[in-house]
């Protein structure tokens, strides 16, 4: 029998061996045959060989191994007959013959007529062997021209010699025989693989040939199914399992469709076999084993729907049994099951009540087993995320069939239930025999047997189903097995186990927000805890179930009843706490903060809290009391300490929260007003973030616009599924902080919707527009010592032994309680300092948190340069003063008015000139500097200038502010013991000398230096006299002018030599012009005697007006003349009025020169 190994999937190369149920046929020499036979079995499967399909299939690596029959033709295929796994697929004909006449007179005839044979039958996969025996004492004869392989060949095998094949004999020869053996076993794998394809071939034409029928009359699903069947068998002969599974879902497919066409359309005659009422309702029977009786049913056309559904899913489950598949098969078993009972719906299958229960409790079961067969851990964890389905779905059946047999707890069977129970063990049938463990059929007969056994058959399978869903991290349905746990433990009066499995649920549901099943859990929970007797949390939970809105108002009025009874019976030390947020809300939060925006030490602080209450009755008689804590600061560095204790969950959400810069000052961090429940604090949610969307354009092939749409660019972030495990924390009730120094309010009474608690003398009422109820509410304390403060927690107290906390306010809210030391300020009132000018300036005085007493003074001293005065004092202005001041309340200002003069120094830039008050006050131990900057109003700059020999000094005093000063008088006069003339050329009288921003004014004295001999430097000195302008409209100003003076130095102010150019036209011409050479006439006159006799002259031309030809630079000596002339050609390039080009004149020093003290 031939058999196949695929290795597609090994990538290790570990061979599995399937058997296949067919033959190969031997014929010719039997001898022969036998001596070989056990060597070719044995050789056949030790090297794999690539089966190569059409269609595209993919090539596969099998191992080929053979079982050989001897030739026979009653074994031959007879036409129509299609069992595949029976039939022989490849033809082998065996002779020695070496001799051309033997094979002429008998070999021949005997080829022919086995050939003759095979093709009656249409056989075509044949093979010829000749085994050649070597005579070593014979091995020296001649070869023969033509060998029987030859005539073989020619005669029957001209046009497939790969059929003909010689070997030789491995049991005489085998060192000679090696070679061609191999190629033997080479030829038969590839042969017998080519003859299964083609086989394969046929075959599948054949069934597609028959599928494209079944609408004709007359066509049969039942016999269609076994002959696609049949090659499911053939391909799992072949160990290609994935494509035998290929088949039988295509199978499923089909009479699906069959089924739900017959729900709108005409039903075939066929299907209406399918329609019969349910007699028996065995489970499948997962064993890898063919159900023979179901398949003869299926061909006889006598089987039921689930008899039909549960063979062709038995053999889908072996197929993936065999893949080792064994996830795919529970994946598989559930919507299995949906879909046999939807097809019973629809051909309107008649069974016994309780009938498909048990046959889909079974199924699910036997699948479960089966799947706990595979122990690998891969297959385990794969198998888990379909598994816990099932567990549920046959708990599910079980309870179905309990509550139909009276088995449930509460409930006793009747006569008619117990006859109910005989018949649906009866339809089971019998139980295979297996003695490791219980079969499912043996389970369920044992459950619906009595009630204790179904009350432990069914607590086992619910705790199987919550663990798999717990263990896959499927909690919401572990939850919601555990709820339905729950009802059957009230119904055996199990309370304690049963609000276990209540609290589980609401637990997730509230993380998750499930409103609708946290309600309907919270009412079981509550009927539970009422009857357990458990009055603590019975009054929690009248408290939420009356605080929610969802539910009509007589359910929340009752809960509500029900909690203040029981709380007037309840005894408990410390009281019970709730969160707040279960049956209130906080809405806007402020502190009233004082004069000044600060609350100073021993003065009352004013709070005001909005309290939504979601209770539907009025409460009277509350306490309310919100913390207050005191932030600890570091003094070195300012920053806020460590904070309080604070609970779990409250420091997982602020270490949620993005991290912030850290604050200038710790008064920043904290708010004095926020709103608790404020929409735009929610911008941080994932689910409310803006989505990053594009515009997606899809244009046709014209270019046309086909469709438009937005697109977003990460689908993934916002497509992804939350896991329902551990993603949602609901805060816990926050621990309860140090309420010793609180704001408190007692005796309250708290009405439904919104409630301002705030800070007033009285508790008023009043009713707003909207008919609520404002109650106002005293909540105030006085302020302790200075520092920093901030709300805690909000404590609702509705009696004695019931409180509702809050969380920690966030963001935080707080105050600051100051005690701010008196301080002292020196300003201009936006203004500029001016130097120089008599200026007013205002002394402000706070006091801070202190008060000031009468006498106090403050003592002024300025530095060297500056004069002070009190403006309303008449003493004059002096360095030093005192400034009494007024007796003052805490937070006042003190403002005096100062007069101050600043001395102006020579000034010859615009730099400013710095001085210092120093503040001596009674309340500090230092003293304090207070700097001041005074700008100059103007400042002086010295120039000399020349004209010929004169000398000119020009002064030009710049204004630098926008203050203008008139100027009147300037003198220039010389310091030292030169006698040297100057005479003003200033005018006396006429226009007014302003001084201002942008605007200068100008001084010119000529200066007789030829009193002089020699050129020593000149010191003066310019005084001036300057007042401001008070008004800029008329140029008014005081008539008191203060003098300026400044010192400046004059150097080398004697003329040495005089340069002297013109420029005349050629000879012959009149006049210059542009384009023609003309003369440049230099005339150097020395003035006065120096110590320079050579000179370098050079001559500076604007190249766009003169062009200077031959050399622009020389050298002239005046060591024995006064005078020198130089004469040089130029060009004028434009016409008009030409500036002349200049000349410079520098102090020639010969390159042969050495300086004094270096040589002679």
């Amino acid at each position: 029998m031939p058999k196949f190994v695929d290795q597609s999937n090994y990538n290790d190369r570990v061979a599995v061996i399937v058997s296949v149920d067919s033959a190969n046929i031997y014929a010719g020499d039997t001898e022969l045959f036998h001596s070989l036979e056990s060597s070719l079995v044995e050789a056949l499967p030790k090297e794999a060989c690539e089966w190569r399909r059409s269609y595209g299939r993919a090539v596969k690596s099998v191992f080929v191994s053979a079982s050989f029959i001897p030739f026979s033709k009653e074994i031959l295929p007879k036409g129509g007959n299609w069992q595949l796994t029976h039939q022989p697929v490849f033809h082998i004909y065996w002779t020695e013959c070496m001799d051309v006449d033997v094979y002429k007179m008998s070999v021949r005839d005997e080829i022919e007529a086995w050939l003759k044979t095979l093709n009656q039958h249409n056989i075509q996969d044949w093979m010829i062997v000749i085994v050649e025996t070597y005579d070593l004492r014979k091995s020296n004869k001649l070869l023969p021209r033509t060998t029987v392989l030859d005539k073989i060949r020619s005669d029957f095998a001209s046009k497939h010699a790969d059929r003909c094949l010689s070997v030789i004999n491995p049991v005489r020869s085998e060192s000679r025989s090696a070679e061609s053996w191999r190629g033997l076993l080479t030829r038969i794998r590839l042969l017998v693989l080519s003859a299964y394809n083609r086989t394969l071939l046929k075959f599948e034409e054949f069934i597609r040939d028959q599928r494209e029928r079944r609408n004709e009359l007359g066509w049969n699903f039942c016999h269609y199914f076994l002959l696609q069947e049949e090659l499911a068998f053939v391909l799992e002969m072949l160990g290609v399992y994935d494509e035998a599974l290929v088949q039988y879902d295509e199978l499923d497919a089909l009479f699906t469709q069959f089924v739900l066409n017959s729900n709108v359309g005409d039903t075939p005659a066929w299907l209406g076999t399918f329609q019969v009422p349910l007699e028996d309702w065995p489970g499948i029977v997962l064993d890898c084993n063919i159900n023979q009786t179901h398949r003869g049913l299926i061909g006889e056309c006598r089987a039921s729907l689930l008899q039909f559904r549960g063979y062709l899913f038995t053999r889908q489950c072996t197929m993936l049994q065999l893949l080792s598949k064994p996830w795919e098969l529970a994946q598989r078993c559930l919507p299995f099951l949906h879909n046999c009972v939807k097809e019973l719906e629809i051909l309107e299958v008649a069974a016994p009540p309780g009938a498909v229960a048990c046959w889909l409790f079974l199924c699910s079961l036997e699948v479960l087993h089966t799947c706990e067969t595979f122990q690998d851990g891969r297959h385990v964890e794969a198998c888990s995320l379909y598994t816990a389905g099932l567990w549920a779905y046959a708990r599910d059946k079980l309870h179905e069939l309990g509550a139909l047999c009276g088995l449930l707890p509460g409930c006793d069977p009747s006569s008619q239930q117990l006859h109910t129970v005989v018949g649906l063990s009866a339809g089971m049938g019998d139980s295979r025999e297996h003695g490791s463990y219980p079969t499912p059929t043996d389970k369920l007969k044992e459950a619906l047997s009595s009630k204790e056994a179904f009350k432990k058959h069914y607590l086992e399978l619910a705790e199987l189903a919550m663990g798999t869903y717990k263990h896959i991290g499927r909690i919401r349905s572990a939850r919601l097995v555990g709820r339905e746990l729950a009802q059957f433990y009230l119904l055996l009066g199990e309370r304690n186990k049963a609000a276990a499995f209540l609290s589980d649920s609401l637990k997730t549901y509230e993380e998750e927000g499930w409103r609708d099943l946290v309600l309907k859990t919270q009412l079981e929970l509550a009927e539970c805890c009422d009857k357990m007797g458990d009055t603590e949390r019975f009054v929690k939970l009248c408290a939420v179930i009356a605080s929610a809105s969802e539910l009509d108002m007589p359910t929340r009025i009752s809960h509500f009843d029900k909690m203040t009874a029981a709380l007037r019976d309840l005894r408990t030390d410390p009281p019970l706490t709730e969160p707040l947020s279960d049956c209130f809300s906080l809405g806007e939060v402020q502190v009233t903060l004082g004069e000044g925006g600060t609350i100073t030490k021993d003065s009352p602080v004013e709070v005001t809290v909005n309290l939504d209450s979601s209770l539907p009755c009025p409460i009277g008689g509350c306490r309310v009391d919100l913390s207050l804590e005191e932030v600890k600061t570091n003094v070195s560095t300012g920053v806020p300490a460590a904070r309080p204790q604070e609970a779990p969950a409250e420091r997982r959400a602020r270490r949620g929260q993005a991290s912030q810069p850290p604050p200038s000052s710790v008064v920043n961090t904290l708010a004095h007003r926020i709103n608790v429940d404020d929409p735009l604090r929610q911008a941080n949610n994932p689910v409310l973030s803006r989505l990053s969307m594009v515009e997606h354009l899809d244009y046709q092939q014209d270019k046309s616009l086909s469709s438009a749409s937005m697109a977003s660019k990460n689908t993934k972030q916002f497509l992804r599924r939350s896991d329902s495990h551990g993603r949602y924390r609901k805060t816990s009730v926050a621990a309860r902080s140090d309420f010793s120094y609180c704001l408190s309010a007692e005796d309250i009474v708290i009405n439904p919707g919104r409630n301002t608690l705030a800070n007033a003398p009285v508790v008023l009422s009043q009713t707003t527009k909207d008919g609520e109820i404002e109650v106002r509410i005293l909540v105030g304390c006085k302020a302790r010592e200075k520092g920093l403060y901030r709300l805690g927690q909000l404590s609702l107290r509705v009696t004695s032994n019931l409180e509702f906390l809050s969380g920690t306010l966030t963001p935080r809210v707080g105050f600051e309680v100051t005690r701010e030391p008196p301080s002292v300020t020196l300003n201009m009132g936006g203004k500029e300092l001016l130097a120089g000018l008599e200026q007013d300036m205002v002394l402000t005085v706070s006091s801070g948190s202190q008060r000031i007493e009468e006498g106090a003074c403050l003592k002024l001293h300025a530095s060297r340069g500056l004069l002070l005065q009190i403006q309303s004092s008449e003493e004059s202005l002096c360095h030093e003063i005192l400034v009494p001041l007024l007796q003052t309340e805490p937070f006042t200002t003190l403002s005096m008015q100062l007069r101050v003069m600043a001395e102006l120094p020579p000034k010859r830039d615009s730099s400013v000139i710095e001085h210092k008050v120093m503040v001596q006050c009674p309340w500090l131990v230092e003293d304090r500097i207070i700097p001041l900057h005074f700008k100059p109003p103007f400042m002086s700059t010295c120039r000399l200038h020349t004209a010929q020999v004169r000398k000119f000094v020009q002064v030009v005093v710049a204004g630098l502010t926008a203050q203008m000063v008139e100027l009147r008088e300037p003198e220039l006069s010389v310091m030292s013991d030169l006698d040297l003339p100057l005479m003003s050329l200033n005018p006396q009288h006429g226009q007014k000398q302003i001084a201002g921003n942008n605007m200068n004014v100008s001084f010119m004295w000529e200066v007789d230096v030829d009193a002089v001999q020699d050129t020593p430097p000149i010191k003066t000195e310019f005084s001036v006299k300057y007042s401001p302008i008070n008004d800029v409209t008329t140029l008014s100003s005081e008539q008191l002018f203060t003098t300026y003076k400044c010192n400046f130095d004059v150097q080398d102010y004697k003329t040495l030599f005089v340069v002297r150019s013109r420029v005349e036209p050629m000879k012959g011409s009149e006049l210059c012009r542009s384009g023609t050479m003309c003369h440049l006439q230099l005339k150097v006159t020395r003035v006065n005697s120096g110590s320079h006799n050579s000179l370098m002259y050079e001559v500076l031309a604007d190249q766009t007006m003169w062009a200077v030809c031959g050399r622009t630079a020389g050298v002239i000596s005046l060591e024995t003349v006064d005078k020198q002339n130089i004469t040089l050609d130029v060009m004028p390039l434009i016409g008009g009025y030409l500036p002349l080009p200049g000349i410079r004149l520098s102090k020639y020093i010969p390159a042969d020169h050495k300086s004094p003290g270096r040589g002679n």
